[in-house]
């Protein structure tokens, strides 16, 4: 026994560390007291839970017993007793070049795989160490109940009974033959759970929809698919699409709420009071304090763990789900019942009570919000409470759901229209007033110099972005609750709310989109004040970019309705914004018409200029015409030329 040359498995490379290795790793030991080594520090893993751990020392046990320098060359220590047979104390198997107790190392494989719910590789694992040991009558009974206990938590429960039954004649063991005929008992419980009396009860319930899912499966059975390329072109799409996309579905706030009900109760069956346990690991999946993208060294493998952990227990819910179902539990707990028929009636009216109480608070505080006319709070808290809870509530626990919904949205209707009043003490022909005038959002430009000692900038551009994310969520939620909305006046405010997010957010043509949507939504449901509020808000649109034109439309537009409306403030009100508009009107018409007058004078004054320069230079060229002939003909006469260049 020597130690191993650089310390390791093998001397490292050069320039590089040598392996991390434990130190009873350093010693050449035999390959079988290596093997033993690794099983016992897999089972010290798998007493403290750690299975993977245990699985990968359980491999490297029967990785060391396959190696060809394993061989044991004298006699092996396994084998205590030295009056054996030489061939009895080598416990290596020439034939198949393998140990011969390597079905212990099988053995516990096979437990620890069963505890990390992978009952398939378990029984494979037990399977494979019955091969080994050639059925030898001492070790067999403890791998045919590892295999049956492998089938028993596969859900392979005909298996695991025939197993029993034809493995039990073969059994010697008064303790093994106990512990067979436990698994046998269990065993034909599970078969007294599944298919015995109340199975019946369950067909005569749900007869209807086992008939619909037996259709559709035969229906996917008959099925012969297409190449895809010949459906994309007889729908005239690209036939040569490398991502196929994917339809999302999309599921109501009601079936998410039933979903997370179901799985609560089917939680809670099987788990009791550890399903809040399994709860929180699931929602830990999505948690981005648990899982912070910024740090990229644990996020990953955080992820990965939970995920594994989540996966594993639905694994041992379905286990404990196939050998005792839930119409099972339900059934001998007296679910069905007319006993349980009066209490669950008694419920849902002890609910629909307990509805109508918190429907009326909630009108009250939605009636006092509007007498404090601070319209955002009370936006958000009817957002909040319709998208939380009145969505929730169904026509057995709410029979007049539409009419409180008709009232809630009526009356935030009016808290909008109670903003449409003209300030005292302000000169609206002043332009800087137009804001105040038109409830015009406040500007959000700021000085962004910077100053030594001076305010810190960055938190200002945080505050902008935590707004922008905040608004940015708001869309997306309206934008859910739009696609599952049934009421018309619910889908009036719907559009109306994500078009003024978008007036606040400065995104005007997105704004009028979804102003013009509300309106037709505002008519299905004959509803003047939403009609009223969505074009009041279309004028603060024009009114901010200065399209005085469409602003004088619109705002005759919202004066017929105002008068439909038969309130006369709000009549009196628009008729200060249509004069103020008329008048800024008329100043832009004056100061175009003045501009256009300049600009026909400036142009005469051009062409009158241009006429005189050109007649101007007509005449100097007659004129030097007439000076250079006359010069001519007097140079004619002397006989020389210099005069004409003098005169030229």
């Amino acid at each position: 026994m020597t130690l191993k040359e650089g310390g390791g498995s093998g001397a490292p490379l050069a320039g590089g560390l040598a392996p991390d290795l434990k130190p009873w790793q350093r010693i050449d030991w035999p390959g079988c007291v290596q093997a033993r080594l690794y099983n016992d520090w897999g089972q010290y893993y798998a007493r403290r839970l750690l299975y993977k751990k245990a699985l990968e020392c359980y491999g490297r046990a029967r990785a060391v017993c396959q190696e060809e320098g394993a061989r044991p060359t004298g006699i092996s220590c396994v084998a205590p007793r030295p009056n054996m047979p030489l061939e009895m104390r080598h416990c290596y198997n020439p034939e198949e070049k393998t140990c011969r107790y390597r079905y212990v190392t099988l053995l516990k494989q096979a437990q620890c795989e069963r505890s990390l719910a992978m009952p398939k590789q378990a029984w494979l694992t037990a399977v494979r160490a019955q091969e080994i040991t050639h059925e030898q009558p001492e070790v067999y009974e403890d791998i045919i109940l590892e295999q049956c206990d492998a089938l028993y938590d596969d859900n392979r429960f005909e298996d695991n009974l025939c197993t029993l039954y034809s493995e039990a004649n073969r059994f010697n063991s008064i303790n093994n033959k106990q512990r067979l005929e436990n698994r046998l008992t269990k065993t034909l419980t599970v078969f007294n759970h599944t298919v015995g009396d109340t199975l019946n009860w369950f067909f005569k319930r749900n007869f209807a929809m086992i008939q619909d899912i037996d259709r559709r499966r035969k229906t996917l059975a008959a099925f012969v698919p297409r190449p895809l390329w010949k459906d994309m072109k007889e729908q005239n799409k690209c036939d040569v699409q490398s991502v196929i996309d994917k339809p999302t579905v999309y599921l109501t706030p009601l079936e998410k709420a039933r979903r997370r009900v179901c799985r609560n109760i089917f939680n809670y069956q099987y788990l009791g009071r550890s399903a809040k346990d399994v709860a929180l690991l699931r929602e830990l999946q999505d948690n981005s304090n648990f899982l912070n993208p910024h740090l990229r060294e644990t996020t990953p493998f955080l992820r990965q763990f939970s995920a594994e952990q989540y996966k594993t227990v639905r694994k041992f819910l379905r286990m404990m789900h196939a050998r005792n179902p839930l119409y099972n539990r339900n059934q001998l707990k007296g679910h069905g019942s007319q006993a349980c028929e009066r209490t669950l009636n008694r419920h849902l009216y002890r609910l629909e009570y307990q509805t109508r109480r918190d429907c009326f608070r909630i009108l009250r505080e939605v009636r006092q919000r509007r007498r404090e006319r601070n319209i955002e709070q009370m936006t958000n808290y009817v957002e909040h409470i319709m998208s939380t809870y009145i969505d929730l509530k169904t026509h057995r626990i709410l029979p007049w759901k539409f009419e409180f919904v008709n009232e809630i949205y009526n009356i935030l209707a009016l808290a909008h229209i109670d903003r449409c009043a003209v300030p005292t003490n302000v000169d609206f022909l002043n332009p800087k007033n137009r804001g105040l005038l038109y409830q015009l959002p406040a500007e959000r430009i700021k000085d962004k110099t910077i100053n030594f000692c001076g305010r810190n900038l960055y938190k200002d551009v945080q505050k902008d972005e935590a707004r922008h994310n905040r608004i940015n969520q708001k869309l997306d939620s309206l934008e859910d609750r739009l696609r599952h909305s049934r009421y018309s006046i619910e889908r009036c405010y719907v559009l109306f709310e994500m078009a003024r997010n978008h007036f606040i957010e400065s995104r005007f043509d997105k704004c009028l989109t979804m102003a013009r949507k509300a309106v037709y939504e505002a008519r299905n449901c004959k509803s003047l004040i939403w009609r009223f509020n969505t074009i009041f808000l279309v004028c603060q649109v024009h009114a901010t970019l200065n399209r005085f034109e469409r602003l004088k439309e619109s705002l005759t537009k919202a004066s017929q309705l105002a008068e439909e409306l038969k309130s006369p403030k709000l009549v009196a009100y628009l008729s200060i914004c249509i004069t103020v508009n008329d008048h800024d009107l008329g100043l832009r018409r004056m100061r175009y018409a003045e501009q256009n007058v300049r600009n026909k004078n400036h142009r005469n004054n051009e062409d009158s200029i241009h006429s005189l320069g050109s007649h101007s230079s007509h005449h100097k060229v007659l004129r030097i015409t007439g000076n250079w002939s006359k010069s001519k003909d007097r140079d004619a006469d002397s006989g020389s030329t210099s005069g004409i260049l003098v005169s030229f």
